[in-house]
């Protein structure tokens, strides 16, 4: 909240408060931010004073306490999915672009106390957004490579991303200890891909799963796992294919780079993204539940 308002005012309950606050804004790259603190308030000891968020990390004070950050460099966070790929840190890890992350998420339909898995995380563009998203929820970025969960950990940081939780390890066994999933994105499987989705679905038979299926192979693996479970409607659960090219700049008098989209109705080249969406619900015909079809 801080990051994306300039002014935030909290009343605080506990002597570490302050201090606690002033560690998490340190650890978010946001040590600059002034705070400013009231303590016992209209009370003979009353004090009131101001400073820099790491300038506090240690402080001890009165639990009878407020507080309000001041954030000068406040940016409204986005209104919409598709943070530019060019925003997230990146290394050798896959990461989901900018416009397959959009229509992924948006087939999710994540509510802001969403529980959601990233299976196969990669650097973190998806779990990022979905913590965004799910504010008053928990994301669980699961990955099982050393190089994309320190870059899971550098993205957290960069966007403030203090719900979102990094699981080292592989799925499905590093899904099992996790809280009860309301939704869940599959962007890498291992060749795991049935367990993963047996395992959701033992966890809730309702959860929301999204596959992003860049091979035949799992295109194909992943409609047999449909069959084999048994949906309600398996009509009711479509595949998307979707073919971007980043084709060409269009010139900018202001210096900003724009770019001209486009989809393509033949399979896509070397030069193109080519992903098929399996938005994937088990779910009694009629049945209500959070996070369900609309």
């Amino acid at each position: 909240m801080i990051k994306q308002n300039q002014k935030v005012f909290s009343i605080l309950g506990t002597g570490s408060a302050v201090a606690e606050l002033a560690q998490k804004l340190v650890e978010y790259e946001m040590g600059d931010v002034v705070l400013y603190v009231g303590e016992n308030l209209s009370y003979p000891d009353e004090k009131i004073f101001q400073a820099n968020a790491s300038e506090l990390t240690s402080y001890e004070g009165q639990a009878l306490s407020v507080v309000c950050a001041f954030n000068e460099k406040a940016r409204p966070a986005f209104s919409t999915h598709g943070i530019p790929d060019e925003k997230f840190i990146r290394g050798k890890a896959p990461m989901t672009k900018e416009e397959v992350r959009c229509v992924s998420l948006s087939k999710l339909r994540l509510q802001e106390d969403s529980i959601c898995y990233d299976v196969g995380a990669g650097t973190g563009s998806v779990s990022v957004e979905m913590a965004l998203r799910a504010d008053q929820g928990q994301v669980f970025a699961v990955e099982k490579k050393d190089d994309a969960v320190a870059l899971l950990y550098e993205n957290k940081q960069r966007f403030a991303a203090d719900n979102l939780e990094i699981i080292k390890g592989e799925a499905p066994e590093a899904l099992k200890e996790l809280p009860v999933p309301t939704h869940a994105f599959i962007g890498g499987s291992s060749g795991n891909l049935k367990e993963i989705v047996a395992l959701l679905l033992e966890k809730n038979r309702d959860v929301r799963i999204v596959i992003n299926c860049i091979t035949l192979e799992t295109i194909s693996e992943a409609l047999e796992i449909l069959k084999e479970y048994d949906f309600a409607d398996q009509e009711a659960v479509p595949a998307y294919s979707l073919q971007i090219k980043r084709d060409w700049k269009i010139p900018s008098n202001d210096g900003r780079e724009s770019y001209l989209y486009y989809h393509l109705p033949e399979p896509p080249g070397a030069d193109m993204t080519g992903v098929v969406f399996l938005r994937v619900q088990k779910k009694a015909v009629g049945a209500e539940r959070r996070g369900g079809l609309s």
